[in-house]
C-alpha cells in the first residue's frame, strides 16, 4: 500500500526515473575555459543515475539515486529521486506543462505512518537538527514539533474515527519576555460583500461531542480567549459575535442548549458576562428553586427600610472608559443604597488599556443589583396590604357600632313620634277601646344603651312598665 503526502497543490502521481548509461570515452581533463565560464563538468540531456545497492533500479530491494530529465513516452518529467528499499522521496515537476513543482514521499505498507519531515541545522558535520514541520501520511500538516512542549506549533489534525477530532490546533508558547503572543491573527482588508477571517465548520453524522473552536489560555497577565473589534457600515448590521443554536430538522430538542455560555467564580471582580452598553433580551430566568436555597427567612421591615432610600433622577457624567447612556435615568445612588442594603452592592474594577493593549490603570465604580430590589418592593407591598386590611377592619367595626347606635336612636325617635301623633301604623297598635292592653318585645334585643318597647292601653288609662334584671331585682318603672 502506498502512502502519498502532497504539498503546494500536490496532485496524485509518481515520478519514475530510469538509468541512462554513459557512452563514449570518459574525459581525463577539463577544457579551460569551458563552454560556460566557470564550468567544470557537463552532462548531456537525460538522467544522471547511481546504483548504490542491488542489481536494478527497483523499489523493494534496491538503493539508488537519479537526477535529470525523463521521457516517459506520454510526458516529460524533470526531477530528482532518492530510492531506499520500499521507500523513496521525489522532487521536481511531474510534467513539462506543470506550473507547480512537487515534493512526494512514497512508502510501502511496511512504512505506513511514516512522516515527511522538514528540519534545520547549523552544522555541516553533525546530524543534529531541529524539526520545523511535519507532513503525515494522513494528509495532516504540523509546524513545529507536534509532540513537543517548548515550541510554537500550528497543526491540522483530522484524527481517526472514534477519536478526538480537531480542525485546527494552535499552541503559542512564548518566552518570558514576550509581551503579546497571538495564536492566530487574521486581518482581512480585501474587498468583497462577505469577509470572513476564520471560518470553521463542524459537519458530522453521529459524533458525541463537536467543538468548532476550543481555546485554553493561562499564566498570562492579560488573557483574552476571543477578541472581536468590528466597525460596521453606516446602514448595515454589525455583529461582534454571532451565535445561534437549533435542533435537528423536524425534531424538537429536549437537551440543554445555549448559544453563548459564560461561567465565572463568585469572587471579587469576576463576572460571567460584562457588557459596557445596553443589553436586550426577549426572555429572562434566574435560579430560584427552593432546592437550591438554605437559611430561608421572611423579609422583615422592608417598608421602613425603603423609606430610608433616596429615589432620584440623574444623568451620567461623560466617561471615556465607560460607555454610559446620555438619557435621563431613574434609580438609586449606590452609596445611599449601600447604607441600607449593602448586600445589593458590588465594586467593579475595570482595567484601562492603551493603544498597544497594555494595562495602564483601572476604573473603579459601584454597581447595584436592581433585580434584588424586586423582592424587597414585593415585601413592602405586602406590609402595606396587611396594614390597609387591618385599618379597614377597624373602620368597619367602628362604623358598625355607630350604625347600631344611630339605629337605636332612630327607633326611639320613631316611638316617641308614634306616641305623640297616635299613629296606629307607627305604634303597630289598634283602637285602644277594642284592643285593650298589649305590650310588644323590646327592640333591639339585646341592646346596649337604649331600647324601644311598643305598647297599647285604652284611652284615659294610666299604666306602668316595670324593669327588673334576670334575678328579678327591680331596676326602674
Amino acid at each position: 500500500m502506498r502512502k502519498i503526502i502532497l504539498t503546494f497543490a500536490l496532485v496524485c502521481g509518481t515520478l519514475a526515473f530510469a538509468q541512462n548509461e554513459s557512452s563514449g570515452s570518459v574525459a581525463t581533463s577539463i577544457t579551460t575555459p569551458g563552454p560556460i565560464t566557470g564550468e567544470t563538468f557537463r552532462f548531456g540531456p537525460g538522467l544522471v543515475t547511481q546504483l548504490d545497492l542491488g542489481s536494478g533500479f527497483g523499489f523493494t530491494g534496491d538503493r539508488w539515486f537519479s537526477m535529470g530529465r525523463l521521457n516517459t513516452g506520454s510526458q516529460i518529467v524533470y526531477g530528482m529521486r532518492f530510492q531506499l528499499p520500499n521507500r523513496a522521496i521525489i522532487t521536481g515537476f511531474q510534467d513539462l506543462n506543470d506550473a507547480n513543482p512537487r515534493i512526494q514521499w512514497i512508502g510501502a505498507s511496511s512504512f505506513a505512518g511514516s512522516d515527511l519531515e522538514f528540519r534545520t541545522a547549523n552544522s555541516f558535520t553533525s546530524t543534529t537538527s531541529t524539526l520545523v514541520a511535519t507532513m503525515t501520511d494522513r494528509g495532516n500538516t504540523f509546524f513545529g514539533n507536534p509532540l513537543g512542549t517548548t515550541t510554537t506549533k500550528v497543526g491540522i489534525d483530522y484524527g481517526d474515527v472514534g477519536s478526538t477530532r480537531t480542525g485546527l490546533t494552535v499552541e503559542n508558547i512564548s518566552g518570558p519576555n514576550a509581551y503579546i503572543a497571538k495564536g492566530i491573527f487574521s486581518r482581512n482588508n480585501l474587498g468583497g460583500y462577505i469577509k470572513t477571517g476564520i471560518d470553521i465548520q463542524s459537519i458530522t453524522g453521529s459524533c458525541y461531542s463537536n467543538t468548532g473552536t476550543s481555546l485554553r489560555i493561562s499564566d498570562g497577565y492579560l488573557n483574552t480567549g476571543i477578541t472581536a473589534s468590528v466597525t460596521g457600515s453606516e446602514n448595515g448590521a454589525t455583529l461582534g459575535v454571532s451565535a445561534t443554536i437549533a435542533g435537528p430538522l423536524g425534531v424538537t430538542p429536549t437537551g440543554f442548549g445555549a448559544a453563548i455560555q459564560g461561567s465565572a467564580s463568585f469572587s471579587t471582580n469576576r463576572y460571567a458576562g460584562y457588557f459596557d452598553g445596553n443589553v436586550f433580551t426577549t426572555g429572562m430566568y434566574l435560579p430560584s428553586d427552593e432546592r437550591l436555597k438554605t437559611n430561608i427567612k421572611d423579609e422583615k421591615n422592608a417598608l421602613r427600610k425603603l423609606k430610608e432610600l433616596d429615589v432620584v433622577t440623574y444623568n451620567f457624567k461623560g466617561n471615556k472608559h465607560l460607555n454610559l447612556p446620555s438619557e435621563l435615568q431613574h434609580g438609586f445612588v449606590a452609596q445611599n443604597l449601600e447604607e441600607v442594603f449593602p448586600e445589593l452592592l458590588t465594586t467593579i474594577t475595570k482595567p484601562i488599556f492603551d493603544e498597544n493593549a497594555k494595562e495602564v490603570g483601572s476604573n473603579e465604580f459601584k454597581a447595584v443589583n436592581y433585580i434584588g430590589m424586586i423582592s424587597i418592593l414585593t415585601s413592602s407591598l405586602q406590609e402595606l396590604d396587611e396594614k390597609s386590611t387591618a385599618r379597614i377592619q377597624q373602620v368597619e367595626e367602628e362604623a358598625s357600632i355607630k350604625i347600631a347606635q344611630l339605629t337605636d336612636k332612630i327607633d326611639v325617635l320613631e316611638a316617641q313620634i308614634a306616641a305623640l301623633t297616635g299613629d296606629e301604623e307607627t305604634s303597630n297598635s289598634q283602637d285602644a277601646d277594642t284592643v285593650g292592653f298589649s305590650m310588644e318585645q323590646n327592640k333591639p334585643n339585646p341592646f346596649t344603651n337604649q331600647t324601644v318597647i311598643n305598647y297599647t292601653i285604652p284611652r284615659n288609662t294610666k299604666a306602668t312598665i316595670s324593669v327588673v334584671d334576670l334575678s328579678g331585682k327591680f331596676v326602674k318603672d
